[in-house]
């Protein structure tokens, strides 16, 4: 699930390369073969559940993450409960991914209960100059690409390649089926030049600030302690003018689905104004984000100690 949790091991690695190459059709065949939605979530609670019996060191890490935003020891009672139901989101997230990925759009449309600041992505796609939807791994960000379809608004994602294949090609596969276009990117060397071009044409780049893969984000308050974000979708702003419009996701109790865009931002001026731009931004991102997060703890996707990254480690 995350790089920075994977084992050395090359038998465990083929071990779970075997594993999650079959727990995703079995998400993907759960959610084509059940005419209710529910009965497939009952199905990744199953399989979610038997996760945290197998691989103990991502609870761990889930149980560090939540006790921080929860701010509570990771012993506590609802630090355990809600950690347990993250991974059940998360599962069923997926399934929802599938589910509604292979049905018409109209019905996935009629599980957004609310959808706020519409009006603020139509200002953005006005000014013509490209935008940066700036989301996280939170709630059921997948779904994004179907809402925007319906608008006749296609969105090239950004994402970092899946360790394991199965995996990226059904992501894929269901992204293509709901007008979405995946452009994969390594964090090194030019591998943003693509998403320059994109934006400079004018086109919607979807993008997550809560992952620094490339590990030269900028230290950033969250939940009382900082932590690095990702600079970049904000140096692709300075750099084309494009603006960036935050975008959410969360699934209430009741399994709708809601959306809300924000203010549009965009990055400015001379070289030491920019900068400060970028910093003014991160933090606006991350206030929102942390103020999501205290309303639904747990939608916030996470494997690995998050305030204390294990590939920052040395560095």
């Amino acid at each position: 699930m995350q790089d920075r949790m994977q084992s050395e091991s090359k038998v465990l690695g083929l071990l779970y390369q075997a594993v999650f190459g079959s727990l995703f059709p079995l998400f993907h065949v759960a959610a084509r073969t059940f005419a209710r939605r529910e009965r497939a979530h009952d199905v990744a609670d199953q399989i979610a559940n038997a996760f945290l019996t197998l691989r103990p060191k991502y609870l761990d890490a889930i149980l560090g993450n939540t006790a921080r935003v929860l701010g509570r020891p990771p012993s506590h009672p609802e630090v355990g409960r809600v950690s347990r139901e993250m991974v059940r989101q998360h599962a069923r997230a997926w399934v929802d991914f599938f589910y509604f990925g292979q049905r018409p759009i109209e019905e996935a449309l009629a599980q957004f209960a609310s959808i706020e600041g519409e009006d603020r992505l139509d200002a953005a796609v006005a000014q013509g100059r490209g935008v940066i939807l700036l989301t996280a791994h939170a709630g059921n960000y997948e779904l994004g690409g179907l809402l925007l379809r319906a608008r006749n608004l296609k969105v090239h994602a950004v994402y970092k390649p899946d360790r394991f294949e199965a995996v990226e090609r059904l992501r894929e596969q269901l992204r293509s089926q709901g007008g979405v276009v995946g452009v994969p990117v390594d964090g090194v060397g030019f591998s943003t030049l693509p998403l320059v071009k994109l934006l400079r044409e004018g086109a919607m780049v979807g993008m997550q600030g809560d992952r620094d893969f490339s590990l030269n984000g900028l230290p950033m308050p969250f939940f009382g302690r900082e932590v690095h974000f990702p600079r970049g979708p904000w140096e692709l702003s300075a750099m084309t003018g494009a603006p960036i419009v935050t975008t959410f996701f969360f699934t209430d109790e009741e399994r709708q689905f809601h959306a809300s865009f924000g203010e549009p931002l965009t990055i400015r001026g001379a070289r030491g104004e920019r900068m400060a731009a970028i910093e003014a931004g991160m933090r606006t991102y991350v206030a929102d984000l942390e103020a999501l997060l205290r309303r639904h703890p747990s939608q916030w996707y996470c494997f690995y100690p998050f305030w204390d990254d294990p590939a920052r480690s040395g560095t």
